[in-house]
């Protein structure tokens, strides 16, 4: 029985981006992992340590969430007391969501982006590291006008 050669994948940036992404997240969840962190929970906290009292809509906007899914996500942080949910002073319909001392215990995380960048970033030249973020900020950009205008695929 002859062995096959493995496919070969299309040039796909798509694929690229997708599997980096996965990757990615992999390597971030194994970090925080050691601190009974997800990423989604880190990405709140970091919010909240440079701006505690925030809106729950203001955290998805920040972390790229809808507001449902990052409602869920605060609940869970709710659950191990790393943040509460309070009224605000000034509307009573407003929630606001502030870090516990709990979730203050954790700031020393506060870097974790530049580590894991550096991890991802090795071998990369700084000039080659900046061209890298402004094209993937247009691809981004491309994708979400892409959408938003219904072109067609």
């Amino acid at each position: 029985m002859a062995t096959k050669k493995p496919l070969k994948r299309p040039r796909s940036l798509g694929q690229v981006l997708t599997f980096a992404t996965a990757a990615t997240g992999a390597m971030c969840q194994e970090m925080l992992a050691a601190h009974d962190l997800t990423l989604a929970q880190w990405v709140i906290l970091s919010a909240l340590w440079r701006r505690d009292g925030m809106l729950v809509s203001e955290i998805a906007d920040y972390s790229g969430n809808n507001a449902p899914a990052a409602s869920r996500i605060i609940d869970r942080m709710a659950e191990r007391g790393l943040v509460t949910r309070e009224p605000a002073t000034d509307d009573k319909r407003v929630v606001r969501v502030h870090v516990t001392e709990l979730g203050l215990s954790l700031k020393h995380l506060e870097d974790f982006y530049e580590r894991a960048n550096a991890l991802l970033l090795d071998g990369i030249a700084p000039e080659e590291a900046e061209t890298l973020f402004r094209l993937l900020k247009r691809v981004d950009s491309n994708a979400r006008r892409a959408t938003r205008g219904g072109a067609a695929a």
